[in-house]
Parts: structure tokens; sequence; C-alpha cells
């Protein structure tokens, strides 16, 4: 075949491999575009850093637009959804790195709160939360409960962190709360405390919960009051570590040295009493009347959860 003919059937040729290629790419996954965005804004902000220019005004401003691209790519991946009481839709991705090594740990959804911050619920697609906990689970600093799955990983500090994020302070677990799934669904839930400092003997005042269903991821912290009485058996086991660090600590103030090493023994005795104390909590919380109480109010957030 030769001449304008053989021309027109090359040109008809391509048109249809056009026409069979635009939609493709008409129909990209925006779920995979927003995890490329998100790696590219970081792998930038990683260079950045490496060549001592992250206070660069220029530099500064892309990382700002890269988030603020983020937030709309997540929110757009979360879609129009509403829980009772909450408001407040903010992209909880706030910086990219923490140095020029460390990429930004945070899980990246879209979070909604109540009007006092009493409530916070995080939720992002469940691939990118399970990217996220594998990847997390890698890092040298992570707890090895993160390699074992949600669940496991729901019972430490460091989930909550990173999951949920807080201005001050972390979410410490106690007790894990027996609350019932529904089919296709995960749930967890755990009564905690948000604290700044060893929790020592304090009552757990917030139920936190994991939900995983219908493609979507949620964490959640919320604050209850439950009108718990302390447990006697728990209190003896905290007394002495109290009165031991108390000792030293006075001791410490007396004699009045800068950058006193007591200080550090201080909070590793605190520590250790709160981590006794947890254990018997743990132990002894089921048989005490708030715990159905604190089941009922884990349930009631998992409802929330569910749009109900």
């Amino acid at each position: 075949m030769s001449g304008p003919f053989r021309g027109s059937v090359r040109s008809l040729a391509c048109a249809l491999i056009l026409s069979t290629a635009l939609p493709a790419l008409a129909a990209a996954d925006p779920l995979s575009d927003y995890v490329a965005a998100r790696d590219k804004a970081t792998a930038d902000a990683l260079a950045a850093a490496k060549a001592d220019k992250s206070g660069d005004p220029a530099v500064i401003k892309r990382e700002e637009a890269a988030l603020k691209d983020l937030g709309k790519r997540m929110t757009a991946l979360v879609g129009p959804v509403k829980f009772k009481g909450l408001g407040s839709p903010e992209y909880t991705l706030r910086v990219l790195t923490y140095d020029e090594n460390t990429p930004a740990q945070d899980l990246g959804g879209i979070a909604f709160a109540d009007k006092d911050f009493n409530t916070r619920l995080v939720v992002a697609p469940e691939s990118i939360f399970t990217s996220w906990l594998a990847t997390r689970a890698k890092d040298p600093d992570a707890p090895k409960a993160f390699a074992s799955g949600v669940k496991a990983a729901a019972g430490t500090p460091e989930f909550y962190t990173n999951a949920v994020g807080f201005d001050g302070g972390f979410y410490q677990p106690y007790v894990e709360l027996p609350v019932a799934a529904v089919p296709g669904e995960t749930a967890v839930a755990w009564l905690g405390l948000q604290t700044e400092e060893p929790s020592g003997n304090t009552a757990p005042n917030e139920v936190a919960i994991v939900r995983i269903g219908g493609g979507m991821a949620m964490v959640g912290v919320a604050m209850v009051k439950l009108g718990d009485k302390p447990i006697p058996a728990c209190d003896a086991i905290w007394q002495p570590f109290k009165a031991k660090a108390d000792a030293l600590q006075k001791q410490v103030e007396k004699d009045n040295k800068d950058q006193d090493p007591r200080w550090e023994q201080i909070t590793k005795i605190q520590d250790e009493g709160s981590n006794a104390y947890r254990a018997c909590f743990m132990k002894e919380a089921p048989s005490q009347p708030f715990f159905a109480a604190a089941v009922k109010k884990a349930e009631a957030f998992l409802a929330t959860a569910r749009g109900q």
C-alpha cells in the first residue's frame, strides 16, 4: 500500500490508539496520585534539609504549598463524611520531615474534633493506614507491637502520638475494652489517659478507638466521665515508688546543683512505678464498677465513627 491512502490508515490507527489510551489517563487513581505527591514532597524536603536549606523562604513556601495540596487530596479521598458532634476537619500531616534523615512519622489523614477538642477522630483510607503502620514498624525506635498488627499497636502510646497527634503530651493506654465489631469491621478500644509526664496512679479518663471498615481506617480519642474510684491494691503498689521518688527529689532540691543527674533517676523511678500501677490496673479494672461504663462509652464512640 502506498500514497495518501497509506497515510490515512496510519492516522486512523494512531487515532484509535489515542482514543483507547486517553480514558486510562483520565481515570488516574487518586489514591496513587496522593501517595506519589506525598512521597515526592517528602523527598524534596529531605533534600532541602540535607542541603541546609530548610529555612530558605522559597523552600518553606514550597513545603507549605505541598502540605496544602496534600490536604486537599486527602480530603477528596476521605469524601464528604460527617460525624455527630464533630466538625473542624483538618489535615493532620503538619510537617514533611523531622530532620535531614527522618521523614515525618504521622499518619496523615483528616481529623474531626468537637469544639473543645475533647473528642478527636482521624480518618484515612485503609490502604494509607495499613502502609503507614507497616512503615512505622520498620523504624528503629518503633515498639515491637507495631509489627504484630493494629490490635497490638493500639496498646502503645506511640501509636496514638503518630496516628492522632497531640499538641502536648501523649496518650497512655491502660486497659483494653472488649467492644463488639460489626460484620466486616475491625474494632479495638482502650481506656487510657493523656499525660505529659509519668502517669503514676492517676485514673484514666479517655477512651481510644480504632475502627477499620468500608475502606476507611479511623483512630480516635475522647474524654469520658466514669466516676471511677481508686483501686486500693494498685495504689498500694504505686506508693513505695512515689515515696522513693519524693525523698530523692527533696534531696536534689536541697543540694540545688546545676544539671543534677539524679533528676533522670527520679523520672526512672516514677516510670517504673507508673508501669507497675498500670499492670495492676489492667488486671483489676475488669472487675470494677466503672469498667462496664467505659465499654459503653467506647461503643458509643464507635457508633459515632460508623456515622450513626
